[in-house]
Formats: C-alpha cells, structure tokens, sequence
C-alpha cells in the first residue's frame, strides 16, 4: 500500500510493461523444452537399470523451478511501483522488504522519454527524471505508456510550481474563468470596470 502525505492527492500509478516477461518466460519455456527433449531421447534403461523415473523426476524438478522463477518475476513486477502524486514522483520496489524512493516535484527539472521503434509499437519506454540535489538522473525504466506518464508528470510540475490544483489549465480547458477571476487581456468579458473613464483635461473639454 502506498503511504501518502496528508492532502496529497495520486495522479497516477504505473507498472513495468509486460514485455519484461518476454526473455524470462522463454528462457524457462527453453530449459523446460531441453530436459524434456533429453529425457525423450535418453535410453530408458542402462545395464538393466531403469531410468524413467529419474527423467520424470528431471522434468517435474525443472518445472517446478521455472515456476518458481516466473512466480518470483511476477512478484517483482506486481511490487515495482511509479507513483505520481501532486507533490513528487514515488518508485517502490520490493515484495517483503519495501524500499521507497522519491522525487519532490520542485526539484524536477526535466524529462525524457526513450523508446526504440519496437517499444513505441508496444507503447513501452524509459522515463528519465533530472532532479536537482544529489539524485541526478532516475531511470523509470520499462515502464507502460512512458509517454504519458512524462505528459502527466510535466503538467503535475507545472501545477505544482503554479500553486494550481491539478491539471494546470483544467478551468480553462473546461470553458470555465481561470482562479482568482483573472482575464488576460483579449480574452471574453476583459474590459475595463463599469463607471471607468478618463480624467477631465486641464482646459475644461
């Protein structure tokens, strides 16, 4: 469970991509695949010793570990959290023991988004977070829809740096007046105030 600070509000919170599992699931497939292959081919019997038994017990022990693994990943992927609040950018990590890290939202200065062709398809990526202080450069890596959630971060930095609830902009957005009553100029309804006019001239005209 992710602990908030008092009136903070989540944005949102995204997972890894599914495409981690790729090269875990098929090295487990792999190894799964050989033994049973071997068993198939291996003699069932050498100098009248049987040998099914010990191939069976191969093939059930190198099952049960590729489960093992895949449960294990899947725990890593469940518990690997970004979170973006209103206030900073959370990453959490572990299955027992939780360790949280996280970026207050006004030391953000930029954000970058990496993806190579085949990541874009699959709507996958880095997101990279420049911070100031000592964190440097934080690395949401293989994260889903990275693009959005850099959208969603730069618009909750702007909010925050704005003091506007957020989405910055979403008053106006809506055809609504923006906070505090305030019309830029040009804008519907800008005018001067009722009553206003010059002040008399000197000459009495």
């Amino acid at each position: 469970m992710r602990k908030l600070l008092q009136d903070e509000r989540e944005i949102r919170v995204a997972r890894q991509h599914w495409s981690v599992f790729v090269p875990i699931v098929a090295g487990a497939l792999v190894v799964v695949a050989v033994i049973a292959g071997l068993a198939k081919v291996l003699p069932s019997h050498v100098s009248s010793v049987s040998l099914d038994g010990a191939k069976t017990l191969a093939v059930v022990l190198a099952i049960a570990v590729a489960a093992i693994v895949l449960t294990t990943r899947w725990l890593r992927w469940r518990y690997t959290t970004f979170t973006l609040t209103d206030r900073r950018v959370m990453v959490g990590t572990g299955v027992l023991s939780r360790h949280t890290e996280s970026i207050a939202l006004d030391r953000v200065q930029d954000t970058a988004v990496r993806q190579s062709l085949l990541a874009r398809l699959f709507r996958a990526g880095d997101v990279e977070i420049e911070s100031a202080g000592r964190d440097g450069l934080e690395v949401l890596a293989r994260i889903h829809d990275p693009q959005g959630f850099s959208n969603d971060l730069l618009n909750a930095v702007e909010a925050h740096r704005s003091g506007r609830p957020y989405p910055a902009g979403e008053a106006a957005a809506g055809g609504q007046a923006p906070p505090h009553g305030y019309h830029p100029p040009g804008s519907t309804g800008y005018g001067p105030p009722p009553g206003y006019g010059p002040p008399p001239r000197g000459d009495g005209l």
